[in-house]
């Protein structure tokens, strides 16, 4: 594929891209939205729910009291129409009486006659009504289930009414009522047949319920306290359906309508995008090609100064070896004239004539190959590179001392020529400043530890003003015939992007140094 065709392919991904982000985020906008209105259609159900439940309590407990009292005074009827203070009836009598009155009022269950402790009593059973008598015994559900009207200090009337008629009128098309008594029993429930309130919750919301008074449980169940005994108001599983089936209709056709418009909208809105990265894709791939020109531009120049550089290191080494060479063919010249030239004398002149030639081969070998381009990348160890760039200028270090302190045998992958480039380029500067400032001791140290290799001179460091400039391109502090000011910037280029390490100078009490923090 080729590059135009890959850049093409990237654009046509950024268009979808975009415009698939423009759907999403148009689809979470709506989604939010529909989320809230959800939230607040369900909050205002639930209060809805329980302000409709606090009104019809009370209205229940007036309406309870009222027929309560109804009862009382049908009892103090029969007591003020067939009892007086002295009366002493017999079961006969009572039994007309209490059977008609039974019979006239569906709603009461047991009527009863109760003196020294012992009852007569008529109570229905289906749809017959039977009389009996026997050993009073008080109820625990007395003061909601019957209603008491003295006759005398021994004696009173007692009638027991269907709790259905107490709460005959309760709506429930909103919620449920449960009547309990103090140890959970159910006395009373218009929705289902059930003993005990342990049996319909967990135990944990079942005693919440028996220790709360007046207060709503959870959302959906309201606790009321009537003489003892709990109310229990609970919403209608049914309503509750309905609603939840309602809202998540209106979800359903809220998103239906949100993804529509999230398509709609993420289409015409990326529109306006794609004309402004249409835009920024050109800016930027003219500004790439432009660094990419200049760093080309830049590595050509730092080439051209290595070059110069490698001229100058082999004229250093070759300075020696090409005066031996003249002093031996100067010998050789006067040999020649004195006529002592012998085979003994012509060998030992081949001798030692070869040896610098050969020093001379040597040395334009070790320049070729240090600065020879690396094709692919290769394992190589750290104090070799050093060594091998020691050995290249070894005729610029003559009168420095050079001190080594290696440690751990770093190995790293990468081009070697390159990392070769970058260690030359700060011994050069480090040699160049120490010859500058006329320094008399020389010395540059060499450390290796861990992942870290130091570069220090004694030449007094770097002014305050410009080190965080020497690392800028065209940046030097040389003569322009001695310096470039593109060896250091092109050195901070290959330890971060090519080895993806860190380059960074200091100072120190003698002079500088150059950090290089490998990232192994």
């Amino acid at each position: 594929m080729s590059v135009v065709q890959d850049i093409r392919l990237k654009d046509n991904n950024y268009r979808v891209n975009i415009t698939l982000a423009f759907i999403f985020f148009s689809l979470f906008i709506i989604i939010t939205v529909i989320s809230i209105v959800m939230f607040y259609w369900t909050k205002l159900s639930t209060e809805n729910f329980q302000n409709r439940v606090l009104f019809e309590s009370k209205n229940i407990i007036s309406e309870f009291n009222q027929k309560r009292d109804i009862a009382i005074n049908s009892a103090k009827g029969i007591k003020n129409g067939s009892f007086i203070k002295s009366f002493n009836t017999n079961e006969q009598f009572l039994k007309v009486i209490f059977k008609t009155f039974l019979l006239a009022n569906k709603d009461f269950l047991k009527i009863s006659y109760v003196k020294d402790k012992h009852e007569f009593f008529c109570e229905k059973y289906n749809n017959d009504i039977f009389c009996n008598n026997k050993l009073y015994m008080p109820t625990n559900n007395h003061l909601v289930l019957s209603t008491d009207v003295n006759i005398s200090k021994e004696s009173f009337i007692q009638i027991d009414t269907n709790l259905k008629y107490f709460f005959s009128s309760i709506p429930d098309d909103i919620f449920k009522l449960l009547v309990l008594d103090d140890r959970g029993t159910v006395l009373y429930s218009n929705f289902l047949k059930t003993t005990s309130i342990f049996d319909m919750f967990n135990h944990t919301l079942a005693n919440d319920i028996m220790q709360q008074n007046n207060k709503f449980i959870t959302n959906d169940i309201y606790v009321k306290n009537l003489n003892g005994y709990k109310l229990v108001f609970i919403q209608n599983k049914n309503l509750l359906i309905k609603q939840k089936e309602v809202a998540r209709n209106l979800a359903i056709s809220m998103f239906i309508i949100a993804l529509v418009l999230s398509v709609v909208f993420g289409y015409f809105f990326s529109k306006p995008l794609y004309h402004f990265y249409d835009e920024l894709d050109r800016m930027v791939k003219d500004e790439i090609e432009k660094n990419r020109e200049k760093e080309q531009m830049l590595m050509h120049q730092s080439k051209l100064a290595a070059l110069g550089e490698m001229l100058g290191n082999i004229a250093h080494q070759w300075r020696h070896p090409i005066t031996r060479l003249s002093l031996l063919v100067q010998n050789f010249e006067m040999a020649y004239k004195m006529q002592k030239l012998d085979d003994k004398f012509v060998e030992k002149f081949k001798t030692k004539a070869f040896e610098q030639i050969n020093y001379m081969s040597a040395t334009i070998d070790d320049f070729t190959s240090f600065f020879k381009k690396d094709k692919e990348k290769q394992k190589f160890y750290v104090r070799e590179v050093i060594e091998d760039a020691l050995k290249l200028l070894e005729g610029r270090i003559k009168n420095i001392e050079i001190i080594k302190e290696y440690g751990t045998k770093i190995e790293i992958n990468g081009y070697k020529t390159e990392f070769s480039q970058v260690i030359l380029n700060i011994l050069n500067n480090a040699i160049d400043a120490l010859n500058e400032k006329e320094i008399k001791n020389k010395k540059i140290w060499i450390r290796i530890k861990n992942n870290l290799i130091e570069i220090e001179d004694n030449a007094g460091g770097i002014p305050e003003e410009i080190k965080d400039k020497i690392f800028e391109p065209y940046f030097t502090t040389k003569f322009q015939s001695q310096g470039t000011g593109i060896g250091l910037y092109m050195s901070k280029i290959i330890i971060t992007k090519h080895f993806n390490s860190k380059l960074e100078v200091e100072n120190s009490k003698y002079g500088a140094i150059f950090k290089i923090i490998l990232n192994i």
